[in-house]
């Protein structure tokens, strides 16, 4: 029995060093002991990492970015999407703008192009490149002009990235290939400049980020504190093209935004400029704007995302200046819902804390855990699992449902919506995996 037990303990120390086995003990330095894949993502010719990324308008437009190493004229073709590939004949050629990135020892070419004047509700193939090297055809669909939404939501993918995280936003997609957005909280990396982990992110998610708009919002790993003071990473706004949310601050531009999608108004708010700013002004900045794009939705549900939870999974880890500067203003207009990250592990509450009916949601989707418990305001807390959650939202009535990784239902809650008075939640608590 000895010598089994022995050789088993060596088959799985061998694996934890391949990485192919990872323990979830709710430490983040086991979850992050998971070694440097072997592989290579050098940039050539061909591009890759080619992203769709939301808009402010996804029904008439679409921002597409990708990198190359060439400093050839870059473009992107696209057509309306037809089942006979001759489709191509009438597919017209856009010049992208090419931005160079030197980061250390990296040079890359990074290209960019917001596509505008599209149909609405209408399925388009596009490839991007150039003379030198083209992508694949790729197909998305623009937005209704009304209508059931779906999206996905997906907490910090952050460590494990591609052994771990990818079979979670894969599985994500697998069951609704239609969503119309993929929003991510936040920690989608480890280390903001580390040029191997995004090149993992984007493996993990392959043509599913160039086929459903993402929509992500920055975590406190998507900066880097080498002088002491916040910096964006080098990465963020080279490989993502966002909306403008017109702040007022370089420092918020590229994180802090909104989207209008079919009835519903999509924000994301930049959390470590509220616990972390150096100056007051930022965060007056900052609440201003969100009061604006507020206090001036045109549509009758509201979505935020944003990293730092307004509430957190356990004791001891509450963000103050986020509490202190956004949660009035989501009272005040009565935020429907509100999707965060931060805290690795999963609650969501309504009904204790928020009196015009706002759900406040955490959760997190890849391999690292934190210790989690009971807490006041939460209708459920739990952790060690990874998860993903597919929200609809059709008229008055949200769906909200939470999947393992694995697929089975994890739990699930509706918000109805009643003009004049506060979210009506109908509570399923399906959740036998606690």
């Amino acid at each position: 029995m000895e010598k089994k037990t022995i050789a088993r303990r060596n088959f799985l120390g061998g694996l934890l060093k391949a990485g192919a086995l990872l323990p979830l003990t709710g430490t983040a330095a086991l979850a992050a002991a998971a070694p440097r894949p072997e592989h290579d993502y050098t940039a050539s010719a061909i591009p890759d990492r080619v992203i769709l990324n939301i808009t402010k308008d996804p029904s008439t437009m679409a921002a597409i970015t990708w990198r190359s190493n060439t400093t050839a004229p870059a473009y992107v073709e696209y057509a309306i999407a037809d089942a006979h590939p001759e489709f191509t004949a009438k597919a017209v050629r856009v010049a992208a703008k090419t931005d160079a990135l030197q980061h250390n020892t990296l040079q890359v070419q990074y290209h960019s192009i917001t596509l505008t004047g599209l149909q609405p509700d209408t399925l388009y193939a596009y490839r991007a490149g150039s003379e030198n090297g083209w992508s694949e055809w790729f197909q998305f669909r623009t937005a209704a002009a009304s209508g059931k939404l779906s999206f996905i939501y997906l907490g910090d993918a952050q460590t494990g990235i591609r052994p771990f995280w990818s079979r979670v936003i894969r599985k994500a997609y697998s069951r609704l290939p239609e969503a119309q957005l993929i929003i991510h909280a936040g920690d989608l990396v480890n280390r903001a400049n580390n040029d191997d982990e995004w090149g993992q992110w984007f493996e993990a998610g392959g043509y599913i980020h160039s086929s459903v708009p993402s929509l992500v919002t920055p975590g406190n790993h998507e900066y880097t504190h080498d002088d002491g003071l916040p910096h964006l990473s080098v990465f963020w706004k080279k490989q993502f093209t966002l909306p403008e949310g017109n702040t007022g601050h370089d420092a918020l531009e590229g994180t802090v935004f909104y989207t209008d999608i079919q009835g519903v108004r999509f924000i994301s708010l930049n959390t470590m400029m509220m616990e972390e700013a150096t100056s007051t002004a930022l965060l007056t900045a900052q609440q201003q704007w969100l009061e604006d794009a507020l206090s001036k939705n045109p549509h009758p549900w509201t979505v935020v995302t944003m990293h730092h939870p307004v509430f957190s999974t356990k004791k001891g880890r509450y963000n103050e200046k986020v509490r202190t500067w956004c949660k009035p203003l989501f009272d005040k207009y009565k935020v429907d819902i509100v999707l965060q990250g931060h805290d690795h592990a999963y609650g969501r509450g309504m009904q204790r804390i928020a009196p015009y009916g706002t759900m406040y949601v955490v959760s997190v989707s890849g391999s690292k855990m934190y210790e989690h418990e009971q807490m006041e305001w939460a209708d459920i807390v739990a952790g060690h699992q990874q998860l993903y959650h597919l929200v609809t939202i059709d008229r008055k009535q949200l769906v909200f449902s939470s999947y393992l990784a694995t697929g089975e239902l994890f739990d699930t809650f509706t918000l109805e919506k009643h003009p004049g008075r506060r979210n009506r939640i109908t509570d399923s608590k399906h959740h036998p995996h606690l």
